[in-house]
């Protein structure tokens, strides 16, 4: 008895994290073997097939649920054309998506018993690329050719899978999921835990957060290994996105040739990523690994979900009591709006937040090179990680000094090269640069299902040429990311610290989503992790308000994309609502930086903050200075 006094944390712990284990063992054997019944269905059944069309291939028809018209049922707006074939008959796949990114193409289908045919967008975009698609009953094959952008894209449902022509794109996406079947449970658990969270920010607003140091490390790794475990557990049977069959058409084309993947296709996304799918793919070709292939695309990320709560951990020890540390740890890990991103969608948000993280930290932390390392990274994965450039720039001019400018160029620009030069053979000198401006291109319209400002106002999908009093929807997206850009900055100045930096970059994020044109649903994604850091290094605890308000839009905004058959024009409860959240949101977030910035000071450490037991006594925490400053507000 006294044995279990003792020690019955640590056993609750330890089985805990090995029940969890054994469940996601289970989950994946089971899975293996319905993958593989699946596998042989297909390569005998009579409307097996899949075929590749430019970047996003062609359809891929369900045994015995392909419609006699071949179009993807439940769909409203035709966006693109993919072509589907078996060893009998052709069949094609209109399909419709708010993403925007797919374009009305006009299309070939030919298989080894029927002659081809030729299917014509019914999109009204204007242009079209052709593209050739010959696959018999159970093979693939990629078609190589140009592309237009419009407002087609891709979806999925229970007749079939169709993806637009050798066009298209990724990110957002009405009925980009087959299935709602997970979609309560997800509803569920996202409402106990928004309500855990108001419950404790209420209930401890006041108080020291106090928990048991016993078990510390345990408690730490149960955390994470539950996380991580549950992830593996479900992403299996979450059919995902139709983003997720564009990575895997991604892995396939870059593991047959790393060195050709710009030139054999059209993909649109940035080098950096590629080599991770390049390693899925090579992984996913092998025997014993490919019925993973949809798990295989969604481990970095899930991943990179653990890692990003480690770091914040790591960072929280220094600078709070160890039970906030590990609060932040579970909000972070459990959080739905993380959880729904990288297990439900299975996008890429996760790892480029953590890229984020990481650089903000360093550059607090006065490691400039290394912060610009992480930064053309972040912008050589994402675009839109260009919006976190001005808070590099902005301490650059604080320390007013030539080397940090130095190490930051010097840094930013070799990076750059080590990881477009594999792709740049054959590639015209400004390749990169066709590529981005073709990417920022692709999205004419004033919200591309990011319920932000100007879907709040009845923008979403609607064309960013149209005029909105004196401007258009583009201009004054433009003045918006100046006008944002420039409080940043003004802010940043008032404070004079580096400290300050998570804080500019949580208002970069916020105001450019909110108030820009041409933003994804999913754009909005690090800014729960920015929250939880400017928590830490300003110790105001008005950001953790903020981080529990901004996940809950940002689970709204990624749910309702994800699970919604509504079209794309559709002005629903929820797009009202989150879209007036993020918009009060980013008021109270300007008030908050506003007050945070004039009265920011830097004092020693807390004799109530401690050093991590995993660490020597003398070795500080990840993201902690050597010096145990700490940042906190005069109130």
């Amino acid at each position: 008895m006294n044995v279990w006094k003792a020690n019955g944390l640590k056993y609750i712990l330890l089985c805990s994290l090995l029940l969890c284990a054994v469940l996601s063992v289970v989950s994946l054997w089971s899975y293996s073997g319905s993958s593989a019944s699946q596998s042989a269905a297909f390569r005998h059944g009579p409307s097996s097939g899949f075929g590749g069309g430019g970047r996003f291939g062609g359809g891929r028809g369900r045994l015995g649920q392909r419609p006699a018209n071949g179009q993807t049922a439940g769909n409203r707006e035709a966006g693109s054309v993919g072509q589907g074939t078996s060893s009998n008959s052709t069949s094609t796949d209109t399909t419709n998506s708010s993403d925007g990114k797919s374009q009305g193409t006009t299309g070939q289908s030919a298989d080894s018993t029927t002659p081809s045919s030729q299917n014509t967008s019914t999109s009204g975009d204007k242009g079209t690329a052709a593209g050739n698609d010959n696959s018999t009953s159970g093979g693939r094959s990629v078609a190589r050719d140009g592309q237009h952008r419009g407002p087609g894209g891709m979806s999925r449902n229970g007749y079939g899978m169709g993806m637009g022509g050798p066009g298209g794109g990724m990110g957002g996406g009405r009925n980009g999921n087959s299935s709602s079947a997970y979609a309560t449970p997800l509803a569920i658990f996202a409402a106990l835990f928004f309500g855990a969270f108001v419950f404790i920010v209420y209930r401890f607003r006041a108080r020291a957060w106090k928990l048991g140091e016993r078990n510390r490390g345990l408690m730490l790794w149960t955390v994470l290994g539950v996380g991580f475990f549950l992830r593996m557990a479900i992403a299996p049977w979450i059919s995902g996105h139709m983003d997720l069959m564009l990575f895997r058409n991604w892995a396939t084309t870059a593991a047959d040739s790393l060195s050709g993947f710009y030139t054999n296709g059209s993909s649109d996304y940035p080098p950096f990523y590629i080599y991770i799918l390049y390693v899925i793919g090579k992984i996913g070709s092998t025997a014993a690994f490919s019925p993973y292939m949809s798990v295989l695309l969604r481990l970095p990320n899930i991943l990179a979900d653990i890692v990003t709560a480690y770091m914040l951990y790591r960072l929280a020890s220094k600078r709070v009591g160890y039970a906030i540390s590990l609060g932040l740890a579970i909000f972070y890990v459990f959080n739905p709006a993380v959880f729904i991103n990288s297990t439900f969608w299975g996008q890429v948000d996760s790892f480029f937040t953590m890229l984020i993280v990481g650089m903000i930290v360093l550059l607090v932390e006065n490691r400039i090179g290394w912060s610009a390392v992480l930064f053309a990274i972040a912008v050589l994965m994402k675009p839109q990680g260009i919006i976190y450039g001005p808070v590099l720039f902005f301490e650059l001019l604080r320390q007013r000094k030539i080397q940090p400018w130095l190490l930051a160029i010097g840094g930013a620009v070799v990076t750059t090269i080590l990881v477009i030069l594999p792709f740049s053979w054959g590639q015209e000198p400004l390749w990169l640069l066709d590529l981005y401006k073709g990417t920022v291109g692709e999205y004419p319209y004033a919200s591309v299902n990011a319920y932000n400002f100007f879907a709040l106002i009845g923008g979403n999908y609607t064309q960013d040429t149209t005029t909105l009093f004196l401007f258009s929807y583009h201009t004054w997206g433009m003045i918006g990311i100046v006008l944002v850009t420039l409080f940043t900055w003004w802010m940043y100045i008032r404070s004079r610290k580096p400290q300050f930096a998570a804080a500019a970059a949580l208002v970069q994020i916020a105001g450019v989503f909110t108030f820009a044109s041409s933003m994804h649903e999913r754009y909005l994604f690090p800014a729960a992790a920015l929250a939880v850091l400017a928590y830490l290094f300003l110790r105001d605890r008005r950001f953790l308000s903020l981080a529990g308000g901004f996940s809950l839009t940002i689970f709204l905004n990624t749910f309702d994309i994800f699970y919604s058959s509504n079209s794309r024009d559709h002005y629903g409860v929820i797009l009202c609502v989150t879209s007036l959240l993020n918009v009060l949101l980013f008021g109270y977030l300007v008030k908050v930086v506003w007050d945070c910035s004039k009265s920011t000071t830097i004092e020693t450490a807390r004799s109530t903050d401690r050093v991590s037991p995993e660490l020597p006594s003398a070795q500080p925490s990840w993201g902690a200075s050597s010096q145990g400053v700490n940042t906190t507000i005069n109130r």
